[in-house]
C-alpha cells in the first residue's frame, strides 16, 4: 500500500509584523505602531504557552529540531518544508495563530480593533497566507478567517477569492467574538453557508472559538500557569486538576468551539446545505459520543424540528482533530467514528507533537489495524477537505512514514511518556462528559429557536 500520507489537520501559520506591512491597506498603516507593541506584548505573555521550553531540551529534542529554530516555520516557508519532512507530515491544514508572532488585528489573541480593521487584518493574512503557501510546494491548504461579517457582500467575495487561492476550509462566523452579529441560525447567514458549500470551503470550528478581542494591559494576569522554562508555560497536570472544578472556565472555554456544531444542526442548516462540512479542531475527541448521545436525547425530547439526529449529522457532516491525540481517544475510535477522526501535529504549538512526532504516534497508534491507522493519519482528511492525494502520495513516498515505522515494536522511553504528559496531558482516561454544563449552553441556543426546555 506504500508509505502513509501523513496529514496534519491542524498546522498554524503567522506573519511577522514586518512581512504582513505590505499587504495592508495603505490607508491602515498608520496603525502598524500600535500592532508592533501588541507584538512585543503578546510574545512576552500569551505566546508563553505555546512555546517550547528550554530546560528540558535534551529529553524531547534528540535532532535539534527546536534548538536550529524550527518553531519559525510559522513564518518561513523553507523552514516549514525543512520541518514537514523531518516529521514525515505530507500536508498540512493551515489554522491562524503562532508563538512566533501576533495577528494583524483580528484574531482573539489580539487588543481590540474595530469592525473596520479587523476586516483589512484579515485580508492582510489571507493575501500573505496565499504566498506562503505558494512558497511550500503545494502542501499546505489555508483555513480563512471570516472577517467581520458586517458586510456580506464584501464577506462573499473574500470566499471566493480564498477559495481561488488554495484555501479549502473558512472560520465558522464568531471566530472573534462580535455581540453586533446575529446568531448562526439567522438568514442573515444564508448567503454566507450557500457560498462554503458552492465554493467547497470546509466549515472551521479551532479551540479557542468565541473568544472575545482583550485589552492588552489585561493579558499578564490572565496566563501565569507555569513557569515558561520546563513546560513550555503550562503543565497540564496542573490544567487537568483545574478542569476537574465543576464549571471550570477552562472545561467551559473547551465546550465553547463546540455550540456552533448543534446550533448548525438544530437551526437546519445542515438540511438546508447538504454539502455543507464542518472540522472541529484542537477541541479533543473523547467528547463526542456522550455528547452526540446526549444531543439526541435532547433534540427528540424537546422536538426540535431538524430532519435528523445529531449522531445522522455529526457522520454525515462533521470531523472531529483531537491535536495531540491521546491515546485514550485512539482507544475509543470505534465510538467517536473511525471515519469523522482526522490528525492534528498542532506545529509549532508546544501542547502539539512537534518535534517528536514519530514516537508519539508509536505509543498513540501501537496495535492500530493500519486500515484505520491510514484513515485517521491523512485519509479521511483528504477525502474530508478535497485534497489531491496523488501528489500527496508522491510526497509521502519520499518523506512519510511506513506503516511497519508505527506499528511496529518501537517502545517509547517513560521519560518521553511523562513529557507528553506535562505538556499536553496525554496519559490522562477521557474526560467525562457533564451534560448539564451542555443544557447551560444548549438550552439558550434552543430558545433562540423558539425551543423552550419543559
Amino acid at each position: 500500500m506504500g508509505r502513509i500520507i501523513v496529514v496534519s489537520a491542524d498546522g498554524h501559520a503567522s506573519p511577522t509584523v514586518l512581512a504582513v506591512r505590505r499587504y495592508i491597506d495603505p490607508a491602515y498603516r498608520i496603525y502598524l505602531d500600535d500592532l508592533i507593541r501588541e507584538d512585543v506584548a503578546y510574545i512576552g505573555t500569551r505566546a508563553m504557552p505555546a512555546r517550547p521550553p528550554r530546560l528540558t531540551l535534551p529529553v524531547f529534542d534528540d535532532r535539534a529540531l527546536v534548538r536550529s529554530g524550527g518553531e519559525l516555520g510559522a513564518a518561513d516557508p523553507d523552514i516549514r518544508l525543512e520541518q514537514m519532512d523531518a516529521e514525515g507530515i505530507a500536508a498540512e491544514i493551515v489554522h491562524v495563530g503562532t508563538q512566533v508572532s501576533q495577528m494583524p488585528f483580528f484574531g482573539v489573541t489580539n487588543g481590540v480593533w474595530p469592525a473596520d480593521v479587523r476586516a483589512v487584518g484579515s485580508r492582510a493574512y489571507h493575501r500573505w497566507l496565499a504566498d506562503f503557501m505558494a512558497g511550500c510546494d503545494g502542501r499546505l491548504f489555508g483555513v480563512a478567517d471570516p472577517g467581520p461579517c458586517t458586510d456580506m457582500d464584501d464577506t462573499l467575495r473574500e470566499l471566493e477569492w480564498v477559495a481561488e487561492h488554495g484555501f479549502v476550509s473558512v472560520g465558522v462566523p464568531g471566530s472573534t467574538a462580535d455581540p453586533s452579529l446575529p446568531a448562526l441560525k439567522d438568514r442573515f447567514f444564508e448567503p454566507f453557508w450557500s457560498a462554503c458549500a458552492d465554493l467547497g470551503l470546509v466549515l472551521s470550528v479551532h479551540a479557542g472559538w468565541g473568544g472575545s478581542q482583550t485589552p492588552v494591559k489585561e493579558w499578564r494576569s490572565a496566563h501565569d500557569i507555569g513557569d515558561g522554562e520546563t513546560t513550555g508555560g503550562h503543565d497540564f497536570n496542573k490544567l487537568s486538576e483545574m478542569m476537574q472544578v465543576m464549571g471550570s472556565p477552562i472545561r467551559l472555554g473547551l465546550q465553547q468551539p463546540r455550540r456552533p456544531m448543534w446550533q448548525l444542526m438544530a437551526g437546519g442548516v445542515f438540511d438546508r446545505h447538504p454539502r455543507l462540512k464542518m472540522a472541529l479542531t484542537e477541541i479533543r475527541a473523547d467528547w463526542v459520543p456522550a455528547t452526540l448521545a446526549h444531543l439526541d436525547h435532547r433534540f427528540d425530547e424537546l422536538h426540535v424540528p431538524c430532519e435528523r439526529t445529531p449522531t445522522k449529522y455529526f457522520i454525515e457532516h462533521c470531523l472531529v482533530v483531537p491535536s495531540s491525540p491521546h491515546r485514550a481517544e485512539v482507544d475509543m475510535r470505534d465510538e467517536i467514528g473511525v471515519n469523522r477522526f482526522g490528525f492534528g501535529q498542532d506545529f509549532p504549538h508546544w501542547e502539539g507533537l512537534w518535534p517528536n512526532t514519530l514516537d508519539w504516534l508509536r505509543h498513540a497508534f501501537g496495535g492500530v489495524d493500519e486500515t484505520d491507522l491510514r484513515a485517521i493519519l491523512g485519509g479521511n482528511a483528504i477525502r474530508f477537505y478535497g485534497l489531491p492525494e496523488a501528489k500527496l502520495a508522491g510526497v509521502a513516498a519520499r518523506i512519510g512514514p511506513d506503516a511497519a515505522d508505527i506499528l511496529g515494536d518501537h517502545p517509547v522511553s517513560e521519560e518521553l511518556l511523562q513529557h507528553f504528559q506535562r505538556r499536553a496531558g496525554y496519559l490522562r482516561p477521557a474526560d467525562p462528559v457533564f451534560v448539564n454544563e451542555i443544557d447551560d449552553m444548549l438550552e439558550p441556543d434552543l430558545a433562540g429557536l423558539g425551543i423552550a426546555a419543559p
